[in-house]
């Protein structure tokens, strides 16, 4: 597992591991396998070690998590619990794109194994949310598919045999992981979701209709629309 101090070509990317974070580093790498630049000079909003609050006035973002919580991804068994998390495809009204950060620290803090990716305007609005995994957010350049790839190096430099992957995007090149074990999408809307994913994955839950569901639940009983 690389932590980003290792002298090899996985040096590139930071892990997010529960049982050791690492610390953000003022630098700027290309990643050997997609030659996706990686900026990581940003500086990070929030302290690694700070907790995520979720405000009093964002019911929408603490229902969310609580479904999570209740609501397992992974599947049991012993393989690694990777979660991968494409920035860019979570996009949301400001309400909506808080539940999502919420949520994605809730899984975060479920797996074994976490790297979020975007560009540099999704990570630098996405850290101040991210709680201890916003040193382990890894900014790229803007282009089609940078990120993706990668989410995708950093899966394949991921030493353990046995592992599961669950994965907030809707990009069918994530299709591949696949091939490594269980795969779960958490799908930021299944109507964009690619086909080519959608057949791939283990298990497909619709981030929408959660959304969707919990903000009915969270309506006065006057006004709730079934």
């Amino acid at each position: 597992m690389g932590l980003g101090g290792a002298p090899n070509g996985w040096d590139d990317y930071e892990w997010v591991d529960l049982r050791a974070l690492p610390s953000a580093r003022a630098s700027s790498r290309r990643s050997p396998v997609s030659g996706a630049v990686l900026d990581v000079r940003e500086p990070l909003a929030v302290a690694p070690s700070e907790p995520l609050a979720v405000a009093p006035g964002e019911p929408l973002a603490v229902a969310l998590s609580d479904w999570l919580e209740r609501n397992v991804m992974w599947v049991p068994g012993p393989r690694t619990r990777v979660l991968l998390v494409d920035l860019d495809n979570l996009r949301a009204d400001p309400k909506r794109w808080r539940a999502r950060m919420a949520a994605v620290v809730t899984l975060a803090r479920q797996a074994d194994q976490v790297v979020l990716a975007g560009q540099r305007g999704a990570v630098r609005r996405g850290r101040p949310h991210l709680a201890e995994f916003a040193a382990g957010a890894r900014a790229v350049a803007d282009g089609s598919d940078v990120a993706d790839h990668v989410l995708l190096d950093a899966t394949d430099a991921l030493a353990a045999d046995a592992i599961q992957v669950t994965i907030l995007s809707n990009d069918g090149i994530f299709a591949s992981l696949a091939d490594r074990g269980p795969l779960t999408v958490l799908s930021p809307g299944t109507e964009a979701l690619s086909d080519r994913l959608r057949h791939a994955a283990t298990r497909v839950v619709d981030l929408v209709a959660l959304e969707e569901e919990a903000a009915r639940d969270l309506a006065p009983a006057g006004t709730r629309r079934r």
